[in-house]
């Protein structure tokens, strides 16, 4: 199951970008239980990068291998994909509120709990 999820095993890892592309790809034809363990990981991924961002603000991106945009990319692709496995629909909407809420946050300059 962990290896379902994750988007290399290579030793060598891809390229970013092709790895994040590629796990998306198999996300839309993923069986229902690692799409239904993947959209919790990433879940509790996105949750962490939402608190982080609000204690922090943009500081929290330096700590991926891709840009901000990237990785805003890259979860809403990911919720996409998932979208299309049919898995539960309550995990699903948490996991676009979520994202969509990183979305905003990250266009909005922030003020850090830290400023305050």
């Amino acid at each position: 199951m962990v290896q379902a999820c994750s988007d290399t095993d290579e030793k060598l890892k891809p390229e970013w970008k092709i790895r994040k592309t590629g796990y998306i790809a198999h996300l839309r034809t993923a069986t229902p239980s690692v799409a239904l363990v993947s959209a919790a990981d990433k879940l509790a991924n996105a949750r962490s990068i939402l608190t982080d961002l609000r204690e922090i603000g943009d500081e929290l991106w330096t700590r991926f291998n891709c840009t901000k945009q990237e990785s805003l990319w890259y979860y809403r692709a990911i919720f996409d994909a998932l979208r299309e496995t049919l898995i539960n629909p309550s995990l699903l909407s948490e996991l676009d509120l979520v994202v969509a809420e990183i979305e905003q946050l990250a266009r909005e300059p922030l003020v850090t709990a830290r400023e305050n």
